[in-house]
């Protein structure tokens, strides 16, 4: 179902601009957008959220930053945004996509390099201004892992039940120590899931750079199956290239599972860890990386999420710098979504550093809206 009219806006408003900054990989080369906060203009909202070293919660009826405890609609810690309700709060919190800006990848799902570039707030602004139809169904938080679901790295069969590898799949993963490194690669997943066994086999191969080092080791170390793997949960260390046990170690770097009805990968950070993956990417994208790129924000870590993971709101180093280019989707936020009468607000995310260059200051901005209900 389409949620966008893109009938044109009646009135043109003055709003929160976007500028490329160029540079290496520092803090102040991880946006492409000023984020000064604008006064709000004919109902449209917008807060610059600081988000780089801690959790922050908004209330999109007030304007205003509260407690975790308190009256919260969406939440943001750096790059990760969550809303309050499912698993990641105590009330009824509900999102929806509402503009994908599809435009701006190309038939494969790659980021089209020249349309986020030449993207500004104010030429996406329309987007929010649109009229919306109610969506079909509001999606609250679950688990999120920083790998993604799992049929971004692997892909189910229909006629022979089995679930195997997507081809070409990369990650960058930083260990639960938080001082290492590896490429990892997804090369074999064989999960026949009529068999009724769990999975059956798997291997993921890792060019490790170790804590102190510069670099990648060309020597690739391998997560296979273990010998006494009861298809359920294996989870490995890299640095110390063994298969340790999820329960009882605090030293497991990657995790692969399943359990009820998903299989899936999780970093440490599922855990104690300070883990964390950046990507996907393909290998031969991420095969030019000879070291990490040392931006610690291009690591996500495993977290509760809802239509704001299953969406992401920008793209990663498009020309090379270490940037974030923000997509502009225009996603729906519902305040109670057991209340057919509770406010629905159209929310962008247009910017993440501050006037300084300070990454972690994700800025968004918001109208409440009505939608229309879909015609029977």
């Amino acid at each position: 179902m389409t949620l966008f009219d893109a009938r044109p806006p009646t009135l043109v408003f003055t709003v929160l601009m976007l500028a490329a900054c160029g540079g290496g990989g520092s803090e102040k080369d991880i946006s492409n957008a000023d984020a000064a906060e604008e006064p709000e203009q004919e109902g449209i909202s917008s807060k610059q959220l600081p988000a780089a070293s801690e959790t922050v919660y908004l209330n999109l009826e007030t304007g205003a930053f509260v407690e975790a405890n308190g009256d919260w609609h969406i939440a943001a810690n750096r790059l990760s945004f969550q809303l309050n309700g499912g698993a990641s709060g105590d009330s009824t919190v509900g999102g929806a996509i509402a503009v994908e800006q599809s435009d701006f990848y190309d038939a494969n799902g790659e980021p089209d390099v020249s349309v986020f570039t030449n993207a500004t707030a104010n030429s996406e602004e329309e987007h929010l201004l649109g009229v919306f139809q109610e969506p079909d169904a509001w999606q609250q938080d679950a688990f999120y892992s920083a790998f993604g679901a799992a049929d971004v790295w692997s892909t189910y069969d229909p006629a022979t039940g089995v679930i195997s590898e997507k081809e070409d799949v990369g990650y960058l993963v930083r260990s639960a120590e938080g001082d290492s490194y590896a490429r990892m690669r997804v090369v074999d997943f064989n999960f026949p899931t009529r068999a009724g066994n769990g999975i059956e086999s798997f291997t993921f191969e890792f060019d490790v750079q170790a804590a102190g080092a510069s670099q990648f080791s060309s020597t690739p170390i391998v997560f296979a199956t273990p010998p006494d793997y009861d298809g359920t949960d294996a989870c490995f260390d890299f640095d110390a290239a063994n298969v340790v046990d999820c329960a009882s170690s605090s030293a497991w770097d990657v995790q692969v599972g399943f359990s009820g009805r998903d299989w899936y990968l999780k970093s440490s950070s599922s855990a104690s860890g300070q883990g964390g993956a950046a990507g996907p990417m393909p290998w031969a994208e991420l095969a030019s990386y000879n070291a990490d790129p040392g931006v610690p924000q291009l690591y996500t870590t495993d977290s509760t999420g809802g239509v704001l993971s299953e969406y992401p709101w920008y793209a990663y180093n498009l020309t090379g710098q270490h940037k974030i280019w923000p997509n502009f989707r225009t996603f729906l936020i519902k305040s109670d979504v057991s209340d057919t009468a509770s406010s629905v607000w159209a929310l962008q995310i247009v910017g993440y550093y501050d006037e300084s260059g300070a990454s972690g200051q994700p800025v968004v901005r918001w109208l409440e809206v009505n939608p229309e209900q879909a015609q029977e």
